[in-house]
């Protein structure tokens, strides 16, 4: 990523954080936000061309885990 792009995912990530604290986790966020989040996660893997492979990596591991907690949210 270059040093002054910031890609919605990392904007609505602070949100997050701001309202749940640094230490948040899938669980403890409403089905909407997770949703939120996921969309944002797969604009950014599959997307965002300003976001590096290596960063794409490490957000596919980010987007795996919020899909399964989706998942086991439903039962």
């Amino acid at each position: 990523m270059t040093d002054d792009y910031r890609p919605p995912l990392a904007d609505y990530w602070d949100e997050l954080e701001s309202r749940y604290g640094g230490g948040f986790n899938f669980q403890q966020i409403s089905r909407e936000e997770l949703d939120q989040l996921i969309g944002h996660l797969r604009q950014a893997v599959n997307q965002d061309p300003q976001v590096t492979e290596v960063e794409k990596q490490n957000l596919a591991l980010v987007l795996k885990h919020a899909e399964e907690s989706r998942k086991r949210r439903k039962g």
